[in-house]
C-alpha cells in the first residue's frame, strides 16, 4: 500500500493511441482528456493522519474486542473469562448503548469543527477525553478494585468518556486526511515504461480513503492481542495496551502539527441552514423555495444567508439521501461484537477464545484491499468496468448479506447439534454450562471473511462519497451524518436485544440478512441511475 497504484485506472483508450501535447509536470490540454488516469502519491501528512489512526484503532479494539465478555461472563465462569457477570442480553445492550452514543457524538463535533475549532483542536482535545476514559477502565478493570464493585461504575464513566472522543475522531479525521491531498492538481506524468498518464485528484482521493480504511484494520489487530491477554493475564491488561496505544497517537499527532494541512472553522452555518431548511420544509421541501430572492419576493423579507449556503444544502441533502441503506449495513456488521462472539461460546472451541474470531474480519481487509486496490480495479477499469464509489458499496452490501444468511446457517447447525440443541449450555447434560454444542468455531470463520469482503469495496467507499458530496464547510458535519447511519444500526440492533436469546437468534440473523439484500437491490438502482447518468455526461463533455 506505500507504493503509488500506476495502474488505478478509468475506461480509456491505450497507451501511444493519442498525442499528448502537454509536457510532464503541466496541466493536460484538451488532446490529453483521453490519456490514462492514475492515483499520485500520498503526501507525508496523509500517512501522519493514518499513523494516528492506526493508534486509535489498537486502543479502540483493545477496549471493544474483550467488552461482550468482560460485560456477559462471571469472573467464576468455568469456560470464557469474564469480569461483571451481567448476562448476554445486557451485555449486547451495553454494547449497543455505546455504540449508538459514540455514532450520535459525531454530530455535535463536527459543528464544532467546522464552525469553531477547526479540525486540528478538534482532533487534539478528542484524543485527550480518549486518553482519559481509556484510563478509568483500566484503574477499574484492576482485580482488586473490580473486587470492590469499581467495574461496572467505571465501565460506564468509560463508555462516556470513549464515545465523546469518538465523537471528534470519528467527524475529523477522515476529512483532515482528504485535506492532505488538496494542493494536488491534475498534470502530465510519464510512467516508467514512456506512457503519457494523467494524475487524478479523484484517484488520488480514492486511494487515499483505501490506505486510511486499510490502516483502521492494522490497528484492528490490537483485538487479536486483546483476546489472548484478558484470557492468561486479565482485562487489565488488555486495557493498559489500549491506554499506551492511544497515548501513542496522541504524540504524534502532536509532534506533527506544523506540517498538516488543517482548514480553519469556516463559522457557524447551523443555525442559518436550520432556518433555510424549516423554509424549504414549509413550502414543499423544495429548497429553491428558501432562496432570499425567492423569500424577499413571496414573504417580503430579508434572511441572513445566501444562494450559495443553498447550494450547499441541496448537495447536503443529496449525499445524505444515499447514506440511508448504510444504516442495515452497520447493523449487520454490529453483530461482530455482540451475537456472533456470544454464538461462538456455544460451540467447541478447543482452547480458542470465543472472542477471537472477529479478527478474520480485520485480517481479510488488511490482505484484500491492497490486492482490490492493485490489481482488481485496475483490472475491470482497463476492460471498460468502472468502480464509482455507490458501485462498490452495492457489492459491499451483497457480500454482507451473503455472511448474515451464512450466521443463520451456522445458528441452525448449532440448534440441531447436542448435547442442548436449542439451548446450548444450559441443559443438565452441558453440566453447569462447561460442555457447549457439538459445532466447531471453525465453522464460522466464512461469516467474519465474508463481513471483511464487504467493507473492503463498501466502507472507503462511503467515505470517498461523503467527502465528495459534502460542500467544504460542512465537511465534518456530513462526515457526522454518514456516522449516524452507524448509530442507525444499532438502535435497530437495541431493538432486536429481546431476540438476541436461544432460540430467537436463527430469526433474528435471517431476518437481517434478508433486510441487508433489499438495501443492496436499493443502491444498485440508484447508483446505475446516476452513476451512470454521469458518466455519460462525462463521455457527451
Amino acid at each position: 500500500m506505500e507504493e503509488n497504484p500506476e495502474e488505478k485506472t478509468k475506461p480509456v483508450l491505450t497507451a501511444g493511441s493519442l498525442s499528448c501535447p502537454a509536457a510532464e509536470g503541466e496541466a493536460p490540454n484538451p488532446a490529453d482528456l483521453q490519456c490514462r488516469r492514475i492515483a499520485d502519491s500520498l503526501p507525508s501528512t496523509a500517512w501522519l493522519v493514518s499513523s494516528v489512526t492506526i493508534c486509535e484503532r489498537l486502543s479502540y479494539y483493545a477496549f471493544v474486542g474483550p467488552f461482550q465478555n468482560y460485560v456477559q461472563n462471571s469472573a467464576s465462569d468455568p469456560l470464557r473469562p469474564g469480569a461483571l457477570g451481567l448476562g448476554q442480553s445486557k451485555a449486547s445492550l451495553l454494547v449497543n448503548i455505546f455504540l449508538i452514543i459514540s455514532y450520535v457524538t459525531p454530530m455535535g463535533a463536527g459543528i464544532v469543527a467546522d464552525g469553531y475549532l477547526g479540525r486540528y483542536r478538534t482532533v487534539l482535545l478528542s484524543l485527550s477525553l480518549y486518553i482519559l476514559g481509556v484510563a478509568v477502565l483500566f484503574v477499574t478493570s484492576i482485580p482488586s478494585v473490580l473486587d470492590n464493585g469499581a467495574g461496572l461504575p467505571g465501565l460506564i464513566v468509560a463508555m462516556i468518556l470513549i464515545s465523546l472522543a469518538l465523537g471528534g475522531v470519528k467527524a475529523s479525521l477522515p476529512p483532515m486526511l482528504a485535506e492532505q491531498c488538496s494542493q494536488i492538481k491534475p498534470r502530465i506524468k510519464i510512467t516508467t515504461t514512456g506512457e503519457r498518464v494523467i494524475v487524478d485528484p479523484d484517484m488520488t482521493l480514492q486511494y487515499a480513503f483505501d490506505v486510511y480504511y486499510w490502516c483502521m484494520n492494522i490497528g484492528a489487530q490490537s483485538r487479536i492481542a486483546a483476546t489472548f491477554i484478558e484470557k492468561d493475564v486479565g482485562f487489565w491488561a488488555a486495557y493498559l495496551m489500549a491506554l499506551c496505544s492511544i497515548m501513542a497517537g496522541v504524540l504524534i499527532f502532536f509532534i506533527g502539527r506544523r506540517a498538516l494541512i488543517a482548514c480553519e472553522p469556516q463559522g457557524s452555518v447551523l443555525l442559518p441552514a436550520i432556518q433555510a431548511l424549516w423554509v424549504a420544509i414549509r413550502h414543499g421541501f423544495r429548497m429553491d423555495a428558501a432562496r432570499p430572492d425567492v423569500v424577499l419576493a413571496r414573504d417580503r423579507k430579508e434572511v441572513t444567508w445566501s444562494d450559495g449556503l443553498i447550494d450547499e444544502l441541496k448537495s447536503a441533502l443529496f449525499a445524505c439521501r444515499a447514506f440511508a441503506p448504510f444504516v442495515i449495513f452497520w447493523l449487520c456488521q454490529a453483530q461482530m461484537t455482540t451475537n456472533t462472539v456470544s454464538q461462538a461460546a456455544e460451540m467447541e472451541t478447543h482452547g480458542v477464545p470465543n472472542d477471537m474470531l472477529p479478527n478474520i474480519n480485520s485480517i481479510t481487509v488488511v490482505i484484500a484491499l491492497p490486492l482490490v486496490t492493485k490489481f482488481v480495479y485496475p483490472f475491470l477499469n482497463r476492460r471498460g468496468i468502472s468502480t464509482p464509489p455507490l458501485r462498490r458499496v452495492a457489492l459491499g452490501f451483497f457480500l454482507e448479506a451473503l455472511g448474515m444468511a451464512y450466521a443463520a446457517g451456522i445458528q441452525g447447525w448449532i440448534y440441531s447439534s447436542g448435547p442442548c440443541y436449542e439451548h446450548p449450555r444450559v441443559c443438565a447434560a452441558s453440566k453447569n454450562g462447561s460442555i457447549p454444542n457439538n459445532v466447531n468455531i471453525g465453522y464460522q470463520s466464512p461469516v467474519y471473511f465474508l463481513e471483511g469482503l464487504s467493507e473492503v469495496f463498501a466502507s472507503p467507499a462511503g467515505y470517498e462519497y461523503t467527502f465528495t458530496k459534502a460542500p467544504k464547510s460542512m465537511k465534518s458535519i456530513i462526515q457526522a451524518v454518514y456516522g449516524l447511519t452507524a448509530a442507525g444500526g444499532s438502535i435497530i440492533a437495541l431493538a432486536l436485544t429481546p431476540t438476541n436469546k436461544d432460540p430467537d437468534l436463527l430469526g433474528m440473523y435471517a431476518g437481517i440478512s434478508g433486510a441487508m439484500f433489499v438495501a443492496a437491490l436499493i443502491v444498485t438502482v440508484v447508483s446505475y441511475k446516476h452513476e451512470g447518468k454521469t458518466m455519460r455526461d462525462d463521455d457527451k463533455s
